[in-house]
């Protein structure tokens, strides 16, 4: 009987040694970790670029210094120079295209006038405004006195001083004038000037001093336009 148990017991641990039971141990698969499929980049947006269109128009001269004048005539006075190299923005033209109005390359702040025979144009000019000529002014008035100061016996008066008067026009015209003296009130008549083209003439006249004092000499013109212009004297006297 103890043989035969000893040898039951044998067969059951060989039977449970050939078993294979699970070990316990869980062995997990890791979670996967997710991956877009679609790979695709957004696209960049399309650049624009803007390109400027100009729409002055300039002159350039063609080879040498062209004169910009006050008017749309060689008569009217120089005020500007466009130098080679250099080019002016044009503003408008003249009823005949014979001249350009543009911005004064000496001075962008005013305007003048090229002849157009001495210039080339870049731009379109068929768009832009006929400009008339500009009325003829005055533009300045300079007065003096010979002699300054008069040194006479007291009873030598009366005397004669001159007056030497400038007048500057920007074109042909005639100007018109007339002297005041301030502390006399003494006025003279009316005299006139002819310009054949702007520019600057000297006129002369006297004055006839009549007694020690410091003297105002007021040039004015009357046409085309009022500018005035002074000088002072003194006349003094010995007893």
């Amino acid at each position: 009987m103890r043989i035969r148990r000893l040898l039951y017991i044998s067969i059951i641990v060989s039977i449970l040694a050939a078993c294979n039971f699970p070990s316990g141990r869980v062995t997990g698969t890791p979670a996967s970790t997710f991956i877009p499929t679609d790979t695709r980049t957004a696209s960049p947006r399309p650049t624009v670029t803007l390109t400027a269109t100009s729409s002055l128009s300039v002159a350039i001269p063609l080879e040498v210094p062209v004169n910009c004048r006050s008017g749309p005539a060689t008569t009217y006075t120089v005020i500007g120079e466009l130098r080679p190299g250099r080019q002016a923005e044009v503003i408008g033209k003249s009823v005949d295209v014979a001249w350009w109005y543009v911005k004064n390359p000496s001075d962008p702040s005013t305007s003048c006038w090229l002849f157009a025979d001495l210039v080339r144009i870049e731009g379109n000019v068929e768009s832009l405004p006929v400009v008339n000529p500009p009325g003829v002014t005055v533009t300045t008035v300079t007065v003096s006195v010979e002699p300054p100061v008069m040194n006479v016996a007291c009873d030598a008066f009366p005397q004669v001083v001159t007056l030497n008067i400038e007048i500057s026009v920007s074109g042909p015209a005639t100007v018109f004038w007339r002297w005041e003296e301030i502390s006399t009130g003494d006025i003279s008549e009316e005299q006139s000037v002819l310009f054949e083209e702007g520019g600057t003439i000297t006129v002369h006249d006297s004055y006839q001093v009549r007694g020690a004092r410091d003297y105002t000499m007021v040039v004015r013109t009357i046409q085309p336009n009022e500018m005035t212009g002074q000088a002072t004297f003194k006349a003094v006297c010995t007893p």
